[in-house]
């Protein structure tokens, strides 16, 4: 069969792998650079619901159309603002260094400024669906329902850029000892 030296090597393991990579080095290429992806893919995301909400605050501006107000714009910026809090937080500070050593002190105002930009972007999320159901769905026509829709996709999108930006700026490199 195989001696002993060929099943230590590398080659070996890549050649018969009980799961086989069908993308073979292409694959490889995209993990090392997986954080990168996982920022502009965020940024992309964050873009896109920011244009979407400006999109119809634009399309607003038309003579027989609602006018869009405060109530419209403020979810979105409690969203944003609840990511940016979010991602100011060291993550050392709040799950500790390689030795495990937090202070008390750093760990809880690490906490409570995670939980507080969770909140905002929860609460951004929360306002924009009630701004569209009871400003777009209950009082006024059905045409304008977009703007509303608008708001729902910004806080939404602004909510998984920062999902996905956690993730990606969380990802260490993976090394698996055979």
């Amino acid at each position: 069969m195989y001696n002993n030296s060929n099943r230590n090597s590398n080659s070996y393991h890549r050649r018969h792998r009980l799961c086989c990579n069908v993308f073979g080095e292409a694959y490889d290429a995209i993990l090392s650079v997986r954080k990168e992806i996982g920022v502009y893919v965020a940024g992309a995301m964050l873009a896109c619901g920011w244009w979407c909400f400006l999109d119809a605050l634009i399309q607003s501006s038309r003579e027989d159309a609602i006018s869009m107000g405060i109530e419209d714009w403020f979810s979105g910026i409690v969203t944003t603002i609840g990511m940016i809090i979010v991602h100011s937080v060291n993550k050392t500070d709040v799950f500790g260094d390689s030795d495990g050593i937090v202070s008390t002190h750093n760990a809880f105002s690490a906490k409570f400024f995670l939980f507080t930009g969770f909140a905002l972007m929860a609460g951004g999320l929360v306002g924009s669906g009630c701004t569209l159901v009871f400003k777009y769905i209950l009082y006024f026509e059905s045409r304008d329902i977009y703007f509303g829709i608008a708001g729902v996709v910004q806080s939404t999108l602004t909510i998984l850029s920062a999902i996905v930006l956690w993730i990606a700026l969380s990802v260490r490199k993976f090394s698996y000892q055979i």
